[in-house]
């Protein structure tokens, strides 16, 4: 098989997604330490909600951020920012890049309404901005795609607030010692019979994921294993969550005998779900298993919340780049977003 073949996997991954996965690790604990050399001019303690603005692989981090710690969150995905947010509310303005232009455009509207923000990018135009208007910028390595970013986009920030008091039980030497045994039991050169990720990745060849998780606690981690199989993979993927889904999307599975031909359906448990979620998810698989809906379930790793949610992004960060070598696409170009945004660029913005 291909994801046993280590010589074939590094020539259709020329731009070493495994190996920033393999490495994540050390990202993470790099991360780290530029969390702790930042110096703000301010408190985070002192404001009620951290909105986070960004899109796609960076704007992620206010998913996981709402779901980690303590203090409200909200993630803002698009030119403006809630009407609701203002003076009382911390803007964190993520743009990879630096040039996304909803980033951008909301941390610009932010300033206009007089709010204190924080920048974090490679550089570009966001670093230009943030110089203009004397903001403080978490600035980090350049060289990697977004979504293979997640440490250095993320890390810094539960260390600022670690070193508030405000996320929670967070130990980050714990933390950065599980993720290595993560890969070492996920990474590229761990034989399939041996590899979680890869053993369900082969179970997904071929097949449109479908991925379910639960509200407030999973479903950061469904929709990003969404889009990372849609990046990555370069197929469609879909996501949703319990107990929404029971009310609606559970009745599309009458219609199945020709339309699940290439679907499939993915579960995603944790120690932290509800009694009554956990009910729901059982209900289900018995659901599926009469209209014999093909279906597969991941349990997080166990630990505290940051090793069950962080770990289970992780997991789901190898399996689709796994998926993308079953695929035989190489996981790193996104052409398509990259057509998309120069046709844009011509187009007048409002």
């Amino acid at each position: 098989m291909i994801l046993n073949d280590l010589l074939r996997m590094k020539e259709m991954d020329p731009q070493g997604m495994l190996e920033d996965l393999d490495g994540f690790p050390e990202q993470c604990e790099e991360a780290v330490s530029i969390g702790r050399e930042l110096d703000l001019p301010f408190e985070i303690s002192e404001f009620d909600r951290l909105v986070v603005t960004g899109m796609g692989g960076s704007a992620i981090a206010g998913d996981l951020l709402e779901r980690l710690i303590d203090p409200p969150v909200i993630t803002n995905r698009g030119y403006k920012l809630p009407n609701f947010v203002g003076r009382d509310d911390l803007l964190l303005a993520i743009s990879y890049s630096g040039n996304t232009e909803e980033t951008l455009s909301s941390l610009q509207d932010g300033i206009s309404r007089g709010m204190k923000a924080v920048c974090l990018s490679t550089g570009g135009e966001m670093e230009r901005l943030a110089g203009q208007e004397a903001l403080p910028l978490i600035k980090i390595p350049t060289g990697h795609q977004p979504r293979a970013s997640t440490g250095y986009i993320l890390f810094p920030l539960l260390e600022l607030y670690r070193q508030a008091g405000l996320a929670g039980t967070l130990d980050l030497h714990e933390l950065l010692a599980r993720f290595v045994e993560m890969r070492d039991s996920w990474g590229s050169e761990v034989d399939v019979n041996n590899n979680p990720t890869k053993k369900l990745a082969d179970e997904f060849a071929g097949k449109i994921a479908i991925i379910y998780g639960t509200k407030y606690n999973t479903e950061a981690v469904a929709y990003r294993w969404k889009t990372q199989v849609n990046e990555n993979a370069k197929q469609p993927a879909f996501w949703n969550v319990f107990p929404e889904l029971n009310h609606n999307e559970t009745v599309g599975y009458e219609m199945t005998d020709t339309l699940m031909e290439t679907g499939r359906a993915l579960i995603l448990t944790n120690d932290f779900d509800l009694s009554r979620n956990e009910k729901r998810m059982r209900i289900i698989q018995e659901i599926f298993e009469a209209e014999e809906v093909p279906f597969s379930t991941n349990v997080a790793p166990e630990g505290d919340k940051f090793v069950e949610i962080l770990g289970q992004v992780y997991f789901g960060d190898y399996f689709s780049v796994y998926l993308a070598l079953l695929n035989e696409v190489d996981p790193s170009p996104v052409r398509l977003i990259e057509d998309f945004k120069k046709k844009l660029k011509g187009e007048p913005h409002n």
